[in-house]
């Protein structure tokens, strides 16, 4: 396993975030060259990033939690250092196998767990990413050991009758313009102006087709059927400020469905990207819950 290097972590205040400078590693999902990163050994958790992210959006948590877990982050196809779809795979409508998709977006998960040599992995996913892990386990539900699912959903309400507006919102704005207004609506609303900018360059980085792919497979997926079918263990967190994108009534529906109903972990002092505003906080929360599950 190649090692990722870190940089210190910021002090408290500071206008820093530990950037992660290398080890990136490829894998190859649908004749794509698809980037991860990965640090530390023990039980392995693969992070999953939501539809205005890349992997660098985890850094916080692989340096909190490497020395004791293998953290794993990718980028989805099209995104960060990941190769990019042509151009034709990125229209509406697109069914060819680079085309981008949950499923698409599920196989790559898996080949990066191949090329890692791993069976099967915890899955730790924020909105899309928490998405992407219900539909990895639907696809191949051995390949998961538990389900940290952030700020998401299985279903969004008015989610299909919404497309149209959100694409042609973004076919308006431009990536740049959308991320800028975007970014602090997914912070803490006292968020720092750093943590906003870092969000905003994350954003800002997507190309607009590439985020327009996956906007389309954000928010038209159905698995209230599938929760009632998981047998792993699952840790349902939710930012107590993210009353707009994802409120708490769609970590509500996914914990009550379980076939063991659980609660919904509320992280305090964080919106949307309840790592970002709280990673203290979540880090623990992720450690407590995965520490004492089987490492087999």
């Amino acid at each position: 396993m190649r090692p990722l290097a870190l940089k210190a972590a910021p002090r408290a205040g500071s206008k820093r975030f530990p950037t992660m400078t290398s080890g990136v590693s490829y894998a190859t999902s649908d004749g794509l060259r698809i980037a991860y990163v990965q640090a530390g050994t023990g039980q392995p958790v693969v992070f999953l990033h939501g539809v205005g992210s890349t992997n660098e959006i985890w850094r916080r948590q692989i340096l909190a939690l490497a020395p004791a877990m293998h953290c794993i982050a990718l980028d989805y196809r099209g995104y960060g250092r990941s190769e990019i779809p042509q151009a034709a795979s990125l229209e509406a409508g697109a069914g060819d196998p680079q085309a981008i998709s949950r499923s698409a977006f599920a196989r790559d998960v898996f080949a990066v767990l191949d090329q890692c040599g791993l069976a099967a992995a915890h899955l730790c996913g924020c909105s899309l990413g928490g998405v992407v892990a219900l539909e990895c386990y639907a696809r191949a539900s051995e390949r998961v050991r538990s389900l940290i699912l952030v700020d998401t959903f299985a279903f969004y309400p008015g989610g299909v009758g919404s497309m149209d507006e959100r694409i042609a919102t973004l076919e308006q704005m431009g990536i740049e313009d959308f991320a800028r207004s975007r970014a602090p609506k997914v912070l803490h609303p006292e968020a720092a102006a750093d943590r906003v900018e870092f969000v905003r360059g994350q954003m800002s980085s997507i190309p607009l087709d590439v985020y327009k792919a996956a906007t389309r497979a954000t928010w038209t997926g159905d698995y209230r059927d599938l929760l009632p079918r998981i047998d792993v263990p699952v840790l349902v967190m939710w930012g107590d400020k993210d009353t707009i994108i994802a409120p708490y009534e769609r970590s509500a529906e996914i914990a009550y469905s379980l076939r063991e109903p659980g609660k919904v972990m509320v992280v305090p002092h964080a919106g949307h990207l309840s790592n970002v505003d709280n990673p203290e906080f979540f880090n623990h929360a992720l450690a407590e819950f995965i520490a004492p599950q089987r490492s087999s």
